[in-house]
């Protein structure tokens, strides 16, 4: 405002004209307005626009002049304002400048910490490879400091055989060829040691200057190791999968476990008394422990594995190298399991060539016996005769099929049908016998005893029929007396082999059950023995050990339950039960567990009261509903319903599970048997639950089934008849 005074009296003194004084007033409010904000530049200019007007005002002069002076004041005044906004908008531009630098200077930071705490190795480099930035990830798996690496490059760091890969990948991305590279590759730390690392080289363009490198590298050498575990495993099973027997096996599984695994020496031995002459300590250890024993030296680690078959130390797989190696975890595992695999295998390859010895005998009996043996089709042709029996009648293979045969199977359901036995293709598998006489060739007249005997196909249906024919006409009683001990001795073999195929399934999977319970129970144990443990960490364990004790309580209990079925020794306490209260028992039960599932209920509160033992139907739904708890994924869904079907109860299990492949569903059921894919094989179980459901159900005179989809969920419903009164009340209702 003094400014503004001052031009004033200066041109009142000088009675000089407003346009003179004009530029003086216009820089005065150019200055106002650079520095100060709006309002003060309008006041200013204000100020100077009165200043302007008010001398031609005094001097009464023309209103042109007085115009003139007008549009003077006017200008001044929108010089301020249009100034005003400039300066307003350029300080809001400063303002929002300054923000942007210091959020970019916090990006950066935080960018920094990032590529410092990385757990990856990450680095820039230019494009020749040459690093020019490393985070100290990067430098430990290099075993460099960063500052060295900082004077080197990528290719430096490499070795020769590796090194023409990442030549090339850099020069690819210097042309602009590829954006961006991966691979894996070695790495040399200082002193010559080699790490297989993961490599990803990326192009970084740059806003201003030469464009760089991002190379982001992760040590691999557990990868590695855990795909040279699996491959092992894969070579162990497609080996004893691929050789029939363990002497041309043993070499290739040797040789497996050395290329795979790294060791430069492996031996097997047979026998304890093999180990012990030798004077082989570590491997006398695994004999007598059962367990896998392993020492490691300066410069040599050895370890000695069990080959097990239910249960028995049947050989010892000893590895050794002349380089100390520890045992992960993960490969203690896998080689423990791919003893039991070879143990296994073994017992099948002793259970083979038995069978086969066995099936040697029978062809001998066939063609040796002095009985007439015929092998009949299931249309009743004549397949094959053995000599005997040509012998005895007399007769060419060819006659034998063309009418002696047909004459002689007349004569077969002739006898059957005075004996009140059925006839021959509608009897084959009863096993009986009947006496006919026939012509032999040279027309003489025999008595002849013929006994049937089904042979049944893989899926258990008559393939063909396995005839023995003897010359009875002298001695009747002593050829009875022989075929009732040949037919004993049929029926011996099959029990036998049933009970083998039995005993296989019981022994493989009970032995594994309670070889992890116990391999727990003993791990913890000997934890708590040896003391040194915090009270909530021997609490801990001991919850361990009650779990796998549990687990092979009821796995006992299942198996004597199976027991007492099979051999009808369990009764069932029928009385009147209301199938809800089971239903919302075992919904209760499952919730106080470790559940992470969510129970719907969707139940008939009209549902009459069935007829049953309760506990076994409470045995049936608790198994259920456990099961669609172990087979669904965090979160999911439960459904149990109860509907009126008939003069059934028609219960309902369904969950959001993992679901059932479709070819598995049809063999759910049977003992021992469980889902063997996808991600089902890692839950735990021995195969028995749904066997004792099963017959729990049909003893009670009800149904069981399930309809499944893998992804989807499985839902098992069964029935279980409604008691005579519910069944009757039911019925008096819809009526």
């Amino acid at each position: 405002m003094a400014a503004i005074a001052a031009i004033f009296a200066v041109q009142a003194l000088a009675d000089a004209q407003p346009v003179l004084a004009f530029p003086l007033y216009l820089a005065v409010v150019l200055l106002v307005s650079m520095q100060q904000d709006l309002v003060e530049s309008l006041a200013v200019a204000a100020a100077a626009a009165v200043a302007v007007l008010l001398a031609p005002l005094a001097a009464g002069a023309q209103p042109a002049d007085v115009a003139t002076a007008i549009l003077l004041g006017a200008v001044l005044v929108g010089v301020a304002a249009g100034m005003g906004e400039l300066s307003r908008r350029s300080h809001a531009n400063v303002a929002g400048a300054q923000r942007r630098l210091e959020e970019l200077t916090e990006a950066e930071q935080r960018l920094r910490m990032t590529l410092e705490s990385a757990s990856v190795g990450l680095a820039l480099a230019d494009l020749d490879g040459r690093f020019t930035q490393v985070n100290p990830a990067l430098a430990a798996i290099l075993g460099r400091d960063r500052d060295g690496l900082t004077r080197t490059s990528l290719v430096d760091v490499t070795p020769a055989l590796d090194r023409p890969a990442i030549v090339d990948a850099i020069e690819l991305i210097r042309r602009g060829d590829v954006a961006r590279w991966q691979g894996q590759v070695m790495q040399q730390r200082p002193d010559g040691a080699e790490v297989p690392v993961a490599l990803f080289i990326a192009s970084l363009p740059a806003a201003t200057g030469e464009a760089m490198l991002l190379v982001q590298a992760t040590d691999a050498t557990a990868n590695l190791h855990a795909d040279a575990l699996r491959e092992c495993a894969a070579a162990v099973r497609q080996v004893i999968a691929a050789l029939p027997g363990l002497e041309p096996a043993m070499p290739e599984l040797l040789a497996a476990f050395r290329e795979n695994l790294g060791w430069q020496e492996a031996h097997y031995s047979s026998s304890r008394a093999e180990a012990l002459r030798a004077g082989d300590e570590l491997a006398a250890r695994a004999w007598q422990a059962g367990l896998l024993a392993a020492e490691v030296g300066a410069d040599w680690s050895a370890v000695a594995v069990p080959v097990i078959d239910t249960g028995d130390v049947v050989g010892v797989i000893e590895l050794s190298s002349r380089a100390m190696k520890r045992l992960s975890d993960d490969e203690v595992s896998m080689l423990s399991r791919a003893g039991v695999e070879i143990g296994q295998f073994i017992r099948r390859t002793e259970t083979t060539q038995a069978l086969r010895r066995s099936e040697a005998d029978h062809r001998a009996i066939f063609e040796r016996s002095p009985i007439g043996i015929a092998r009949i089709g299931g249309e009743g042709e004549l397949l094959e005769a053995n000599p005997s029996l040509l012998q005895m009648l007399e007769h060419d293979v060819d006659t034998m099929r063309t009418s002696a045969w047909p004459d002689m199977m007349r004569a077969y359901d002739q006898a059957a049908a005075r004996a009140g036995k059925a006839t021959f293709l509608a009897g084959i598998t009863d096993g009986s016998c009947v006496q006919v006489r026939a012509a032999t060739g040279a027309g003489s007249w025999l008595w002849l005893q013929l006994t049937a005997t089904s042979i049944p196909d893989s899926t258990g249906r008559p393939e063909h029929v396995l005839l023995m024919i003897e010359d009875v006409t002298a001695v009747r009683e002593t050829s009875d007396k022989l075929a009732e001990a040949l037919e004993a001795q049929r029926a011996a073999i099959e029990n036998l082999e049933k009970l083998d195929t039995t005993k296989s399934e019981f022994l493989s999977i009970v032995s594994h059950e309670f070889r992890t319970a116990l391999t727990g129970i003993q791990g913890f144990s000997e934890l708590i023995r040896d003391g040194g443990l915090e009270s909530d960490e021997v609490r801990a364990y001991g919850g361990y050990i009650f779990n796998d004790a549990d687990r092979v309580n009821r796995l006992i209990g299942d198996m004597l339950d199976l027991d007492r079925m099979e051999s009808g020794r369990m009764t069932m306490r029928a009385t009147d039960v209301d199938i809800n209260d089971i239903l919302m028992e075992a919904i209760a039960r499952a919730s106080t567990s470790t559940v992470t599932v969510e129970f719907k209920s969707d139940l008939d509160a009209r549902l009459p009261i069935v007829s049953g033992d309760r506990d076994r139907l409470i045995q049936v739904v608790s198994n259920l509903v456990n099961n669609a708890v172990k087979y669904s994924p965090e979160g999911g869904t439960v459904t149990l319903t109860s509907r009126v079907e008939g003069r059934y109860a028609l219960i309902s299990i369904t969950d959001t599970g993992i679901g059932i492949p479709a070819e598995e569903i049809g063999h759910v059921f049977e003992r021992f048997r469980r889902v063997r894919s996808g991600a089902a094989q890692s839950i735990p179980g021995t195969g028995l639950g749904l066997t004792i459901v099963k017959q729990i159900v049909e003893m009670h005179g009800g149904k069981i089934w399930v309809e499944s989809a893998v992804g989807h969920g499985s839902s098992f419903h069964f029935t279980i008849p409604l008691a005579p009164e519910g069944a009757a009340a039911l019925q008096l209702r819809h009526g």
